[in-house]
């Protein structure tokens, strides 16, 4: 029985040592997790320089969405629409009606 190429790697990886100091590493991880606020404290200090004036210039716009909406949800009819109306003979949207033409039926 011979040993395939990738059995025999597999072997060599698993008998080796890793040569990584694990001490440095984990203290290396350790030292860049703490280190990350401070890249954000002065991200987020300047953010908060320039977000009243983003307030006050988006104020109007976020004013008029919720109007919008809320006026267009009350203007929408509630009513009971069958899906297949639209392929009688008399519905408001066929094209006979769309051009004008005399209906089937009278």
């Amino acid at each position: 029985m011979t040993i395939d190429p990738i059995d025999r790697q597999f072997e060599k990886m698993a008998a080796t040592k890793p040569t990584i100091d694990q001490q440095a590493f984990s203290a290396g991880v350790w030292q860049r997790i703490h280190d990350r606020p401070k890249r954000w404290t002065a991200f987020v200090s300047s953010l908060r320089s320039v977000s009243p004036g983003v307030a006050w210039r988006a104020a109007p716009a976020a004013l008029a969405l919720v109007v919008g909406s809320v006026s267009g949800a009350a203007l929408a009819a509630d009513r009971d629409v069958d899906d297949l109306a639209v392929f009688t003979s008399h519905a408001p949207y066929s094209i006979s009606a769309l051009a004008d033409l005399p209906r089937a039926g009278s």
